[in-house]
């Protein structure tokens, strides 16, 4: 079984620790390609990959997309931004535009993790709980949403997604970890 995470997170830590948690739990061989490091320029819509399905753009996603046409599971994991996916999740959305026309991810399984923060840092209860937990909830929810609607277009299979508020990844390690050896047992 060949796993690729794929992390939208600018930083290493809530995003990139639910994505290593879970994929160090399926036991299995698996590479984190995180779009920070990456080289990757916003589409121009030349549409040349309507025809083709290749991008003309010279950059990392010629190689990235190779490991998500091999892969058998793909992990998506975006930190949440204004209720939806990071910035380099959407241009690394709108890069595998010929993947959709090739249909080469068609089948494939995935799984879909956020980590949303909204406020607490600035607006907490005389508790020390954040005032904005509902809102925050919300804005995680969209975006896997938009995750969701991603899987949809390229026909990946979701077969689980997990969220983790308040910057606290660490809060979901028990559900990565059995979520990764129920994946290690299929």
């Amino acid at each position: 079984m060949k796993i690729i995470g794929i992390s939208g997170s600018p930083r290493k830590e809530n995003t990139h620790y639910m994505l290593k948690t879970l994929l160090e739990a399926t036991g299995q061989p698996f590479e984190i390609i995180n779009l920070a490091n990456s080289e990757i320029h916003p589409c121009n819509d030349c549409r040349s990959c309507h025809k083709n399905f290749k991008c003309i753009i010279s950059d990392d996603m010629q190689e990235i997309c190779d490991k998500l046409e091999k892969a058998d599971i793909i992990v998506l994991g975006s930190p949440t931004y204004f209720a939806n996916v990071s910035g380099i999740m959407k241009n690394f959305f709108d890069r595998t535009l010929p993947l959709y026309f090739s249909r080469k991810l068609e089948k494939k399984k995935s799984i879909l993790l956020t980590s949303a923060n909204f406020k607490e840092y600035i607006e907490s209860d005389e508790n020390g709980k954040c005032k904005w937990h509902r809102e925050e909830e919300k804005s995680a929810k969209k975006c896997l949403q938009t995750m969701e609607n991603y899987c949809a277009i390229m026909g990946l299979e979701i077969i689980e997604e997990i969220y983790a508020l308040h910057d606290d990844g660490k809060s979901k390690e028990k559900e990565l970890i059995k979520l990764g050896n129920t994946l290690s047992n299929n």
